[in-house]
């Protein structure tokens, strides 16, 4: 009866993972391909997305993420379009002689920052505190 239990309960759990029904990513139709390629190898890659989710079943990697890699993979692969996230702005004007080059985001540093190095210390920027080690080399 007990084995009976555990199967019922695996079977369960099994029966509430999540199974994508569709990628959560957009792809755009490439060059010159009319809607009905376009949704012929959607079609396509849905299809193969979905075997690979069931062939890696389990791992780390949530069923999602690995529908969404095969999908784009696959579309990608038949001359489709993945739309690019816009360039970031850069400044056009060169960094004068003696920056840094891994300057911190706000330069020169503040007093406060000066005194956590000076102290042993390491200024957490995005925090705006400074962080000590700990005894047995743990920090806190």
């Amino acid at each position: 009866m007990r084995r009976w239990l555990i199967a019922g309960a695996v079977l369960a759990a099994a029966g509430c993972a999540h199974v994508p029904t569709g990628p959560s990513v957009l792809v755009v139709a490439g060059s010159g391909k009319t809607i009905e390629q376009f949704q012929a190898d959607d079609n396509a890659c849905r299809q193969l997305a979905s075997r690979e989710v069931e062939r890696t079943q389990g791992g780390q990697v949530p069923a999602q993420r690995r529908y969404d890699m095969a999908y784009v993979q696959c579309m990608y692969a038949k001359g489709n379009q993945l739309p690019q996230a816009p360039p970031r702005a850069t400044s056009s004007a060169p960094a004068p002689p003696g920056t840094p080059t891994a300057a911190p985001i706000t330069w020169p540093p503040t007093p406060a920052q000066i005194d956590c190095e000076q102290r042993g210390g390491v200024w957490r920027a995005a925090l705006d505190f400074c962080e000590f080690p700990a005894p047995y080399g743990r920090w806190r």
